[in-house]
């Protein structure tokens, strides 16, 4: 595991949207929210079945939940 940690409330954050040329901030906290993110776990793992893997294990010890799988840019990738 590279990084994990949890998000402080939506009362203490702001959401930046972009429309066109029009860029709006709205402070938090964002009651009408359907889905929103608590915290993060960032692992290296060597396909999309090991991080599929590795997030099962991680929702068994958590209990309740649902995990979003990424693939990050790699810097390296990029000359």
């Amino acid at each position: 595991m590279l990084a994990g940690d949890g998000w402080r409330p939506s009362s203490a954050g702001a959401r930046v949207r972009f429309d066109g040329r029009k860029r709006t901030v709205i402070d938090g906290p964002f009651a009408a929210t359907k889905e929103l993110i608590a915290g993060y776990a960032m692992v290296k793992l060597d396909s999309k079945a090991d991080a599929i893997a590795w997030a099962k294990k991680f929702l068994a010890v958590v209990g309740e939940g649902e995990s979003e799988i990424r693939q990050m840019h790699d810097q390296a990738a990029y000359p």
